[in-house]
């Protein structure tokens, strides 16, 4: 993964790559050295999700401002089993 690019790579595109790394791994076949490489490249993606979501939820943060510049936090339930949002409905139309 390159660090600066002129088309960044997407948020989805390093997560799935960051899946396809944690199968190789998971199933063991991987020499040590190579193992390494992919752990090593994992945490770049990890990294770069992780960075991605902190600037969505910067811009959130932003956008939730009311008049007097307070940031109206709500709750947002995660559903243990997919990890997607169960208030999804609830959510957007707060954001709107």
């Amino acid at each position: 993964m390159e660090k600066k690019q002129k088309n960044p790579m997407s948020f989805e595109k390093a997560l799935g790559e960051l899946e396809t790394i944690a199968v190789k791994l998971e199933r063991g076949e991987l020499g040590l050295d190579e193992s390494i490489a992919e752990f090593e490249k994992g945490i770049k993606y990890a990294k770069y999700c992780h960075d991605k979501l902190e600037e969505a939820e910067r811009k959130i943060s932003i956008l939730q401002k009311g008049e007097n510049s307070v940031v109206e936090k709500k709750p947002v339930r995660i559903k243990p089993d997919t990890g997607e949002i169960e208030d999804d409905e609830e959510l957007q139309g707060s954001l709107l």
